[in-house]
C-alpha cells in the first residue's frame, strides 16, 4: 500500500513539474534582449549581430537591441557580457579570436573564456590563414614557434583585427 502511494506521488510530482516547466521556458523572453558585439558598428560583426537580432526578434516577438561595446581588442564588450546576469537576456555575437587569439596575446584578460561563456551557436565560419615572408625557415606553425622563440624581437606582424604591434609580448 505504502509501494503504491509513493508511485502514485512520483507520478503527480513528475506531471506536475511536466507542467510547469514549460510555462517557465513559455514566459521567455519577457522583456528586451541585448547582444553585445564587441567591436565598432558597421563592421562585419556587426552587420551580422544585426542580422541575428533581427531574426531573433522576430522568431522570438521580443525587441532585441544590437549594443556595440568595441575597444581593447573586444575584451570590453567580453567583460561586460561576462560580468552581466546569466539570464538569457545579454548575448553575445563575436569572433572566435576573442577565444582564442586574446588569450594568447594577453597575459592577463578581464574574462575567462572557459568560464564565463557558454556557446549556444556558430553562426558563421571564416578561415584564418597565416603566411610568412619566404625569407623565413618555416613551413608550419610548429617551425614558425620554435623559430619565433629563438629569434626574439626579429619578427613583426600585421592583422585585419585583433592584435598590435608589440602585443604578443609577454
Amino acid at each position: 500500500m505504502q509501494r503504491r502511494a509513493s508511485s502514485l506521488f512520483i507520478v503527480v510530482l513528475t506531471a506536475l513539474l511536466a507542467a510547469t516547466l514549460p510555462a517557465r521556458a513559455a514566459d521567455y523572453p519577457t522583456r528586451p534582449i541585448k547582444l553585445v558585439v564587441p567591436y565598432a558598428a558597421g563592421g562585419p560583426t556587426d552587420v551580422l549581430g544585426r542580422i541575428v537580432g533581427e531574426y531573433l526578434g522576430r522568431d522570438l516577438k521580443q525587441v532585441v537591441v544590437v549594443e556595440n561595446k568595441a575597444g581593447a581588442q573586444g575584451a570590453i564588450g567580453a567583460e561586460a557580457v561576462a560580468r552581466s546576469d546569466p539570464d538569457g537576456y545579454t548575448l553575445f555575437v563575436t569572433a572566435a579570436s576573442i577565444f582564442v587569439l586574446n588569450p594568447l596575446l594577453y597575459k592577463k584578460l578581464p574574462y575567462d573564456p572557459a568560464r564565463d561563456f557558454r556557446l549556444l551557436s556558430v553562426i558563421t565560419d571564416a578561415p584564418m590563414i597565416m603566411e610568412v615572408h619566404p625569407s623565413v625557415p618555416a613551413r608550419t606553425i610548429a617551425e614558425f614557434v620554435a623559430y619565433a622563440k629563438k629569434n626574439p624581437g626579429k619578427l613583426n606582424f600585421g592583422s585585419a583585427g585583433t592584435g598590435r604591434h608589440g602585443s604578443s609580448r609577454r
